[in-house]
């Protein structure tokens, strides 16, 4: 059975509380339907940004944007459909990780890297390393990571005993320690021919989603391995180091807890990064809506309102009625003209103003 050895350090306790923090901060805040909504799109394009950057594609905010909303993006080789592939595999996680009964096992991280593959390999590709294969390289360079001790007859065994560890500890490890230990691990195995680091990544938003860091948060996971990519390498070099050293078994251990607090911190950055725009966002909503309709004044405001009962109204009547002047007058009901929310009858002293759509 595997065993994860870790040691818990102040670095990883200041980041989960951090973000526990920020996260519960999001989850409180009172965002409406709309602006939810704008948030969920955002955070799926976001995605979309950083996994095309992650697998070599440059494209814009806007592009990201758009396949979000269901747009295929078409490039010469299958770049393009492997990140077609990445929105599937967010809208099956997002549909699928709230059903309870949903969780992590072989089954779900053989589907996960089935639907990377598709239109891509054949689906008897998706499937674990077994006798003579290799990892495949192309877009991928978390294989050289890999655990090379680890027989190729034993992966699938490996796969289990971690998903076993993983669900044995849910009352015992944090769900944010567990996460990392679990995409630690299956990089250090490997375990498919094809897409095998896009297929981690894809499981570790399964996992972030599926323990309620992504759903109401709208955290992008992808950036985090995008963004980051360079500080996990290094730790894991260090973690390599260590390994060869003349370190006891039990100090040799210890390696993953740098790992853990690289993952916890950067998960950490990431949500202060969203809170923090969704709270422009809420400032923004609410001066949007503190600013008067149309930039009118109260004064226009309140004729409008009169309109809608009494079919006209002449200039002088608006200078009784809203104590002004003549000029003042003039300009404010000039003001509705051109905005066409009035329109006039008459002429001269006779003049009167009306609704447009009367």
């Amino acid at each position: 059975m595997y065993e994860a050895n870790y040691n818990i350090s102040n670095n990883i306790l200041n980041s989960i509380v951090k973000l526990e923090v920020q996260k519960k901060s999001i989850e409180t805040a009172a965002i409406g339907t709309k602006l939810r909504n704008q948030l969920q799109r955002r955070a799926k394009a976001l995605n979309l940004f950083h996994f095309a950057h992650i697998i070599g594609i440059n494209i814009t905010l806007k592009d990201a944007e758009r396949l979000a909303d269901g747009k295929k993006l078409v490039t010469d080789d299958a770049r393009g459909t492997i990140l077609n592939n990445f929105r599937n595999v967010l809208e099956f996680t997002r549909s699928n990780v709230a059903e309870t009964y949903v969780d992590i096992d072989i089954n779900i991280l053989m589907h996960l890297n089935k639907i990377l593959l598709t239109d891509w390999k054949e689906s008897w590709d998706s499937k674990f390393r077994t006798g003579g294969e290799e990892v495949d390289l192309s877009l991928e360079n978390w294989a050289t990571l890999r655990d090379k001790s680890i027989q190729p007859e034993r992966i699938q065994n490996e796969v289990a005993e971690l998903v076993e560890w993983y669900k044995s500890n849910i009352s015992r490890v944090h769900s944010l320690i567990r996460v990392s230990i679990f995409i630690s691990r299956l990089i250090e195995i490997s375990p498919f021919v094809y897409a095998n680091k896009l297929t981690i990544i894809a499981i570790a938003d399964f996992l972030l989603y599926k323990n309620n860091y992504v759903a109401n948060t709208f955290l992008p996971t992808s950036r985090n391995f995008d963004v980051y990519e360079d500080e996990y390498l290094e730790s894991w070099n260090q973690k390599r180091a260590m390994d060869k050293s003349e370190l006891t078994e039990s100090e040799i251990g210890v390696d993953l807890t740098l790992w853990i607090e690289r993952f916890t911190r950067n998960l950490s950055n990431d949500m202060l990064e969203t809170r923090d725009e969704i709270k422009r966002e809420l400032k923004e909503e609410e001066s949007t809506s503190r600013k008067p309709f149309l930039d009118l004044n109260k004064r226009q405001l309140k004729i409008l309102r009169y309109l809608q009962t009494i079919p006209t109204v002449k200039r002088e009547d608006y200078v009784q009625m809203m104590d002004v002047s003549t000029m003042t007058a003039f300009r404010d009901l000039d003001g509705l003209l051109k905005k066409r929310l009035l329109k006039v009858h008459g002429k001269g002293r006779g003049t009167k103003y009306m609704l447009t759509n009367r």
